[in-house]
């Protein structure tokens, strides 16, 4: 028996959503006649996870699933530029009894702004900062993939000149790149999903593993040909050729080195302007959010950020100049930031009313899907947001301005807290 589970969660990234479904199926339907113990359901909400259709390691399917036996009562999906994963998470988390929310992350320009030039939340460039789009209502997935869809084509152009960069210091040992061939079988780029950085280099990884295979080959070229700067965590990883992750820890152990040879800034067609991105999306009922880093100025809390500074420097302006602009929500991740920089954020969070919502950034296997550093008042008023999305959702299904941020909800409950209480119940029903 164990090996037909073990057959069936290997389905859920099979090729087709449709088969992932069945998969999911045939899994609850074990769970229902006792062949796969249960798994109690705790309050807890992960809002921040990505599918195959940006990069990660779950489909859609995978997500419910491992929602499930993570304990979770609800999670959302949110995929780099892309949409396409959305009506499959939504059948998978009802298979499962899971309360599921839809959203996607954008990057934003802030060029023709006072803080044109600064740094926000991206690490590789000024001016650009990641904007998570929570509560997208069903009505409105159309019109997101029509906004998307060129953002996702402007992107490609950018994609296929880092591979080229990538291929160029490949080819001095030996090895090569090419996008169609090694990047694009590694996406979900021709399902409508998009290709990220992370893509480009889990390829390059395949490439090298494949050349010197895993383990302490690999990891003599890492070091002696290729000059990676590897840490004690990450060559206990590499040095276990059954190691589950591997992919994804090389992947993550190359960004390292590769990020700034292989950057290219992205332009204005892959970047909408703030003052004109938000209204719109607003407009289709979704939740534009910015979320957090904050400043790394020693060794980070979850030790796998170099020290650089980020919004630090620039928050009381950049909370200004969001509630200027129209965004109403605020992410961030407890497990990655100081009490300090917490407690700072909160602060402004209460002063601009603006609705905190977790943002536990899920894409590695090893990431866990509950969050283990908060206190229980911390996890409800995060379950609480986390609810009042999933509410936002159902009221905004056919007409999105009866969602949380239309004329009447925003009349009816001019405080955060209330309109989040209220979308919560109305989620949780």
């Amino acid at each position: 028996m164990e090996e037909k589970i073990s057959r069936q969660i290997t389905r859920l990234n099979a090729d087709s959503s449709g088969e992932r479904l069945d998969a999911l199926r045939q899994l609850k339907g074990w769970i229902d006649d006792g062949t796969i113990p249960t798994v109690a359901q705790n309050a807890e909400c992960n809002n921040h996870v990505h599918s195959r259709y940006s990069f990660s390691p779950y489909s859609p399917s995978g997500i419910a699933w491992k929602a499930y036996r993570t304990g979770l009562s609800t999670c959302g999906l949110v995929d780099h530029e892309s949409v396409a994963g959305a009506a499959e998470f939504k059948d998978a988390c009802r298979i499962m009894g899971i309360a599921p929310t839809v959203g996607f992350e954008v990057r934003l320009n802030w060029d023709a702004t006072p803080l044109k030039g600064r740094k926000f939340n991206n690490p590789d460039q000024m001016s650009v900062g990641y904007f998570p789009v929570h509560g997208v209502p069903v009505a409105s997935l159309e019109a997101v993939e029509a906004f998307l869809k060129p953002i996702r084509r402007a992107r490609e152009i950018r994609n296929r000149q880092m591979t080229a960069r990538v291929d160029r210091i490949l080819k001095a040992f030996g090895m090569g790149l090419h996008f169609e061939r090694d990047v694009v079988p590694v996406s979900w780029w021709e399902k409508r999903g998009s290709i990220t950085e992370r893509h480009i280099l889990f390829a390059a990884g395949q490439q090298m593993a494949g050349r010197y295979g895993r383990g302490a080959g690999l990891l003599r070229f890492l070091r002696e040909e290729l000059g990676v700067p590897v840490s004690v965590r990450a060559a206990r990883y590499l040095a276990d050729e059954k190691n589950p992750c591997y992919d994804f820890d090389l992947t993550n152990l190359l960004k390292g080195y590769f990020s700034e040879k292989m950057y290219i800034p992205a332009g204005h067609e892959e970047t909408p302007h703030i003052r004109e991105t938000i209204p719109f999306l607003q407009s289709l009922g979704c939740i534009p959010t910015y979320t957090y880093v904050g400043d790394v100025t020693g060794e980070s809390v979850t030790g796998d950020k170099k020290v650089q500074q980020f919004e630090d420097g620039i928050l009381d302006e950049l909370f200004f100049y969001l509630d200027q602009y129209g965004v109403r929500a605020f992410s961030y991740a407890p497990a990655r930031n100081t009490r300090e920089q917490l407690a700072r954020v909160q602060r402004l969070c209460a002063k601009y009313h603006m609705l905190e919502v977790l943002g536990e950034d899920i894409n590695q296997p090893r990431q866990p899907f509950i969050n283990t550093s908060m206190g229980a008042e911390e996890k409800k008023r995060f379950d609480t947001a986390t609810w009042a999305i999933i509410g936002h959702e159902k009221a905004a299904e056919e007409e999105p301005s009866r969602g949380m941020y239309g004329d009447g909800a925003a009349e009816r409950f001019p405080d955060i807290a209330d309109r989040a209480a209220y979308f919560a119940a109305l989620g949780r029903g």
